[in-house]
């Protein structure tokens, strides 16, 4: 059996599973879709249509007494709330769908035919009629108003009452259904456990015992073989590892000599070099350094380390290795100002810090490469320059002054008058001499400003 196959076993569970909860689950969600839409088609509309009619009975109210009164009632008003309740009633006697909502319905109309005719007497009436039967027709309105919003609101309570039964049907189901769905998928998820971890571990036995013998390879033991039996691609792979492990000691016994001899070949590299350079670990650890930075880190004879340098170069090494290992890359001093002073059989010596990491087969920085370059000749000339450079913008100065002043007198006419084309060239060699005055300031200025940073 292939690995694919015993792969697609072990999940065959899950996939049941799934589709359990997701029958489960769609079920659940149909039923509680089905609720709600129920109580909006069924009871919704007839609470809509007894509130309206409620509200176009309070307006014909409104209008009787007003026109009891003696003020303009507003016929179209009237006969808007009339004709809207007429169409309100209408629906709701097309929407009985609740037990006893087909009488309240039939007293409604009822009561809504004899306020009409209530209505139309107290409308038809003389504007000139008495007071006392003014009140008693309005009397006798406002009874007809009273049983017509008394069948209204029993309409009205009978949808309200059904739909608070159906909200609560809904949401039994829902609990119920809810229910169903967290016991079929804690069931589902014993089973799935159950199942996935039976397979599982018969499928991973073989890749422990791989792994050990890899483990036990990468520990130095070349002669670890994986005894793994069977037709499937862990057993392939566990063939491909032994035959490589074969082949690496195979190599190792045959490539040990050159290695040895890659390593002294480096060593001797290392040494050739006149400047000291070290080879540290991420911990400060010394793994590599040729003869100039031995004869540097153990004056006394005895076994190298940082702690024999000077405070001043252990501290510079120190921040350019901390440099490095915080992943900055490699190290390049800005100038000569990061040099160190350090002492030497043959005197003084200046040894500027330059540093590259070294990197782990991981990727990672394992250690630090610090080369100390001996700039001390370097730092000689750059002095000898500035100090030529300096020389010469103070030698530069003197006859420039006299030169300066001979042509700002000639151009100001102290000597003498000056014709046209005199004064002009007088103009032009007098802008000359402020522009060499100013390449010499510069000169000075640099100087002065390289003495002060060498000094510093």
């Amino acid at each position: 059996m292939t690995l694919r196959a015993k792969l697609l076993a072990a999940q065959a569970p899950l996939a049941l599973a799934l589709i359990v909860s997701g029958w489960a689950t769609t079920s659940s969600l149909m039923a509680l879709g089905i609720g709600p839409a129920l109580v909006l088609k069924d009871n919704d509309r007839s609470v809509l249509a007894a509130e309206r009619m409620m509200e176009s009975l309070e307006l014909l109210q409104a209008n009787a007494l007003a026109g009891a009164a003696g003020r303009a009632a507003g016929e179209r008003s009237t006969a808007a709330a009339r004709d809207r309740f007429e169409s309100e009633l209408a629906v709701q006697e097309h929407n009985i769908t609740e037990p006893g909502e087909g009488a309240a319905t039939g007293r409604l109309r009822a009561r809504w035919t004899a306020y009409a005719k209530a209505f139309a007497a107290l409308a038809s009436g003389p504007a000139a009629a008495p007071l006392q039967r003014r009140v008693r027709d309005l009397d006798a309105l406002s009874l007809a108003a009273l049983a017509v919003r008394s069948a209204a609101d029993e309409v009205l309570t009978l949808n309200q009452d059904a739909m608070a039964r159906k909200a609560d049907a809904a949401r039994r189901a829902a609990e119920r259904n809810a229910a169903i769905v967290v016991a079929g998928t804690i069931a589902a998820l014993a089973l799935v456990l159950a199942s996935s971890f039976a397979l599982t571990s018969r499928l991973l036995r073989p890749l422990g015992v791989l792994a050990q013998v890899v483990h036990r390879f990468g520990e130095g033991d070349l002669e670890a073989r994986a005894p793994v039996r069977g037709r499937d691609e862990i057993t392939a792979l566990a063939g491909e590892f032994n035959t490589m492990a074969e082949r690496l000691s195979e190599y190792r016994r045959s490539s040990l000599g050159e290695l040895l001899q890659a390593q002294q070949a480096a060593q001797a590299a290392i040494d050739s070099l006149p400047d000291p350079v070290l080879v540290l670990d991420a911990a400060g650890a010394i793994l590599n350094l040729n003869g100039a930075a031995e004869s540097l880190l153990r004056p006394g004879g005895g076994a190298p380390s940082l702690a024999s340098l000077e405070p001043e170069p252990r501290a510079v090494v120190e921040r350019v290795r901390q440099h490095v290992l915080a992943g900055h890359g490699a190290y390049a001093p800005r100038g000569f100002e990061e040099a160190v002073r350090v002492a030497s059989p043959e005197g003084s010596r200046n040894l500027l810090p330059r540093a590259t990491p070294l990197y782990s087969e991981a990727g990672g920085v394992a250690g630090v490469t610090i080369v100390l370059q001996d700039v001390t000749r370097l730092m000689r000339f750059d002095e000898l320059k500035n100090d030529l450079v300096a020389t010469v913008a103070n030698e530069l100065r003197a006859p420039l002054d006299s030169l300066r002043m001979a042509v700002h007198l000639t151009a100001e006419e102290a000597v003498g008058p000056l014709t046209e084309r005199q004064t002009d060239l007088m103009q032009a060699a007098r802008a000359d001499c402020e522009r060499l005055q100013g390449i010499v300031d510069d000169l000075a200025d640099l100087s002065m400003g390289v003495v002060r940073r060498t000094r510093a």
